[in-house]
């Protein structure tokens, strides 16, 4: 009888061994799919080419494990694979016209609870992927306090140059007035191309912010577009520069 309840000693034990190392095992991979880099990626990329490289910048918005969520800007090799542990965020909130291989300008805000005024507070010089970069830097509260809301249009042509792109006969059919204007001129960098998988463009988002031109480069304006061909256009007809043009959200493994 000893003999029995020694075995079934042991027994209890080893299952409750085993029951501890899946819990043990559970809480570890709980904590790991919590940290950045760690587990698979649910990942939306945007990709706007630099000319005269391989390389390219990349506006990405992650979410993880346990709705961990990483969002921001790196700059990538267009033949490597994009994944959140490989990428090193980049320290700025959008750019400053259309990036170079030698140079890309960008800005960057810093938080503050004072009033500011809408001139750069600093301008800051980094490197990545072996491409210069600066960075602008403006109070947070100076583009809040510049922004002019939400415009949304649909429009029926464009047109495309080296650093613009010009958007014609647009129609607002949302608001109550229906406004309508003739063109819009939009300069390239911070131009959003969200498409289908045949490449349909489903809407087009621009951060149109205007800085004075004096040399001071205080800020003038800060509006949001979102933009809607009236027939169907494919984001081909746009080039690769200048705009961002999103790729697959597919989930990434790392």
């Amino acid at each position: 009888m000893h003999e029995t309840v020694r075995h079934n000693t042991i027994k209890r034990n080893h299952h409750l061994k085993n029951i501890i190392k899946i819990i043990c095992l559970g809480l570890l991979t709980s904590f790991y799919g919590c940290l950045p880099g760690m587990g698979e990626w649910d990942i939306t990329l945007y990709e706007q080419k630099i000319e005269g490289t391989s390389k390219a910048i990349y506006k990405y918005d992650a979410w993880g494990g346990r709705d961990s969520h990483l969002a921001g800007y790196a700059i990538l090799d267009t033949t490597e694979t994009f994944t959140i542990q490989r990428v090193s965020k980049l320290p700025i909130t959008q750019l400053n016209g259309i990036p170079s291989k030698n140079l890309i300008k960008t800005i960057g805000t810093e938080s503050s609870k004072e009033t500011s005024d809408f001139f750069p507070t600093a301008t800051e010089k980094t490197k990545s992927e072996g491409i210069n970069i600066e960075i602008k830097k403006y109070k947070g509260n100076s583009f809040r306090r510049k922004s002019q809301g939400l415009w949304r249009y649909d429009f029926t042509k464009f047109e495309e140059t080296r650093d613009s792109l010009f958007f014609y006969d647009l129609d607002d059919n949302i608001s109550k007035d229906k406004s309508h204007i003739d063109s819009l001129r939009i300069r390239k960098g911070n131009i959003i191309i969200r498409q289908k998988e045949n490449k349909e463009i489903i809407q087009i988002v621009i951060e149109h912010l205007i800085l004075s031109n004096d040399g001071k480069d205080s800020i003038k304006s800060n509006r949001t577009y979102f933009l809607k061909p009236k027939t169907e256009t494919k984001s081909g007809q746009f080039s690769d520069y200048g705009i961002f043009k999103e790729k697959s959200t597919v989930p990434y493994n790392v």
